[in-house]
């Protein structure tokens, strides 16, 4: 069991969940061209995400750093694309891997991704713990 976080990269932005999971952390591995299996399971990785109204921004990253998920899941959760922020999820069905982030978009820096929470990864029972979160933010 064990909760990994990326580091801060630039003043209130942090290292991107994929490049976590894919070079650091080396959870997953390439099958075929794009096909992406998680090294213990050899599940395939879910990718989802979810939108929220720009105004959340601060008060979502202050939830996620605290790690307070339940009040992140009362949020209410935007069609996808209309605003600029929305959490990024990775994970593999059993919950033996649960990853995360709030990421914005910056289409004003040339379409830039910032990781504006650390990259948060859940393994084994504390990945398991948080499926059932993770597949809720849709």
């Amino acid at each position: 069991m064990a909760v990994f976080r990326t580091p801060e990269v630039a003043p209130g932005e942090y290292g991107d969940l994929f490049e976590f999971l894919m070079k650091e952390l080396k959870l997953f591995k390439r099958q075929l061209v794009i096909m992406l299996k998680h090294v213990q399971t050899g599940e395939s990785m879910v990718f989802e995400e979810a939108w929220y109204d720009y105004h959340l921004k601060d008060r979502l990253t202050h939830l996620l750093k605290t790690d307070d998920y339940a009040a992140v899941a009362a949020l209410p959760i935007n069609k996808k694309g209309q605003t600029g922020i929305y959490i990024e999820t990775r994970y593999v069905k059993s919950g033996k891997l649960v990853g995360l982030q709030l990421v914005e978009a910056r289409p004003h820096e040339g379409g830039r991704y910032v990781g504006l929470t650390p990259a948060v990864v859940f393994t084994d029972a504390d990945g398991e713990r948080m499926l059932p979160f993770a597949q809720k933010l849709k």
